[in-house]
């Protein structure tokens, strides 16, 4: 199932999150607003990425559970942030590709 968290980077607001959320078109994601950016600050603990990590694509196997204090390392992962060489810059095929072996595993 895909998840979808807005975060505040850029000086985002909750009212934001309605039109941005009309972006996502498939009826199966979940979206929801981080308005303290909790997530983001843990994500960039376990990518390793300069700040918070936003702008992400994570994508984790079936059955991949959140056991501890920090979110779990995803299988792969891409990003549209500056200075990160930890993983590839978003390419939206790649990502479809890394999706569907996923899905198929």
């Amino acid at each position: 199932m895909p998840f979808v968290v807005w975060v505040p980077q850029l000086g985002a607001h909750r009212e934001h999150v309605p039109s941005a959320a009309r972006l996502v078109t498939d009826r199966r994601a979940q979206q929801y607003w981080d308005e303290a950016g909790w997530l983001g600050d843990g994500y960039g603990l376990v990518l390793q990425t300069p700040g918070p990590a936003w702008d992400v694509y994570l994508l984790y196997g079936r059955g991949r559970r959140w056991d501890d204090v920090l979110p779990p390392k995803p299988e792969y992962w891409m990003h549209q942030l500056s200075g990160v060489t930890a993983a590839p810059h978003l390419d939206p095929e790649v990502l479809r590709q890394q999706v569907e072996r996923l899905l198929h595993a």
